[in-house]
């Protein structure tokens, strides 16, 4: 094959991931922007508020290494419409939930839709699969840019489902999720990346253990937990903080408009950080983040205004970018090809079952202790970030120029 062609097979392929990547993002914002409000209004109790959210990523979880070992026997596209089928059957159970108000009935249609959403985090390593080698990190970057799409329309869509099959309010939100799910079926049977080979299939591995002592897969696994389990638990608090303001209560729109800068944070940066990574490292990259989303905490300890909370939720997307997207980036070198499916299922377990137990925590936090306590307990895992860096620094014989 034509080096030409291979490139024009790879740019197909990485285009169609980044476009079901964004209409993926656009679910999970949608979901975010009403699921705590949804939860707090039929709830048994308002502390409960987060614990629909908290069955998605605790399903996310328990999604990833399944979702990764199937992938690597039947291939990537039917292995992520199989996880599709699954999510649309938990969107349409919502549904029936918001129409019976039955909090357990929500609860369970989250769980399906998380098994899906898990599956659908694989969507960066399938841009690596289907990337020419020079172009993996870029590849990573282009596919989490595809949120950007999911930053602009999410909130819009949000506001148009909220009272889009009267008198279900919120459930318009849920038909558009199922109308998301079927087009992203539809470009994965467009894509075309190549089967796993004999080498994936049958290579020799070496135990986890061996794998997971290695320093770099050590920061790789622990940025892109810490970078998404902090965003997550600011993220998910502060659309309470707003709905339940006890001085001048949010509206949704400006709930949605906060969430759209949020995401676009978390997003905007993928044109660009593929190459950051290439120009000043990945480690440079994930203490830059975890800088930025200590900035976003400051922000918010310092005022409740709409500015403060969009530029804090916006700084805090663009910390997530660099510590996930760099983390990322750093596991690729930490496995063999045999070993891929296992070592990405395992980063991606302990990424989103942190997920799971900060999105549980951000309710209860703040109905305790308040927004302010969201935050600082924020600050002491990403230090955590910033030493774990130097350390691997030091284990690197890393001199500063």
């Amino acid at each position: 094959m034509f080096p030409g062609m291979i490139l024009s097979r790879s740019s197909a392929n990485v285009g169609l991931l980044s476009v079901c990547q964004a209409l993926g993002q656009t679910q999970m914002i949608l979901i975010f922007s009403v699921s705590s409000i949804i939860g707090a209004t039929i709830a048994p109790n308002p502390a409960w508020a987060t614990v629909p959210i908290t069955f998605q990523f605790v399903f996310m979880t328990m999604s990833t290494v399944p979702a990764a070992l199937l992938m690597k026997r039947i291939g990537r596209a039917w292995g992520f419409i199989v996880f599709l089928i699954i999510g649309s059957s938990g969107a349409a159970l919502m549904i029936y939930a918001l129409v019976d108000s039955n909090f357990f009935m929500f609860c369970a249609g989250s769980a399906l839709f998380g098994s899906s959403a898990g599956a659908n985090q694989q969507f960066r390593f399938a841009a690596v699969d289907a990337a020419d080698k020079s172009f993996k990190s870029l590849a990573v970057s282009l596919v989490l840019a595809g949120g950007v799409f999911a930053g602009l329309a999410g909130p819009s869509l949000s506001s148009l489902g909220y009272d889009m099959i009267r008198p279900i309010l919120y459930g318009g939100v849920f038909a558009i999720i199922l109308i998301l799910q079927a087009m992203m079926i539809v470009l994965l049977l467009f894509t075309d990346i190549q089967p796993p080979s004999e080498q994936e299939r049958t290579g020799e591995m070496r135990p986890m253990r061996e794998i997971a002592a290695q320093p770099a897969f050590i920061v790789a696994v622990l940025s892109a937990m810490i970078g998404y389990g902090v965003m997550n638990f600011v993220m998910l608090s502060t659309p309470i903080f707003m709905h339940l303001h006890p001085t001048h209560p949010f509206g949704q729109l400006e709930i949605n408009n906060v969430i759209m800068w949020h995401i676009l944070g978390m997003f905007a940066p993928g044109f660009v950080t593929g190459w950051l990574i290439k120009k000043f490292g990945d480690l440079n990259i994930i203490l830059a983040g975890a800088v930025i989303s200590v900035v976003c905490l400051v922000v918010n300890l310092n005022g409740d205004s709409i500015v403060h909370l969009r530029v804090g939720m916006a700084l805090v997307g663009v910390g997530w970018n660099f510590m996930f997207t760099a983390g990322t980036t750093l596991l690729l070198t930490t496995y063999t090809p045999a070993e891929k499916a296992k070592v990405q299922g395992i980063n991606d377990l302990f990424v989103f079952g942190t997920v799971a137990v900060c999105s549980l925590a951000a309710g209860v936090v703040y109905q305790t202790f308040g927004f302010i306590a969201v935050n600082l307990a924020s600050a002491p895992l990403l230090v955590l970030v910033v030493l774990a860096v130097f350390w691997l620094r030091s284990r690197r014989g890393f001199v500063p120029a």
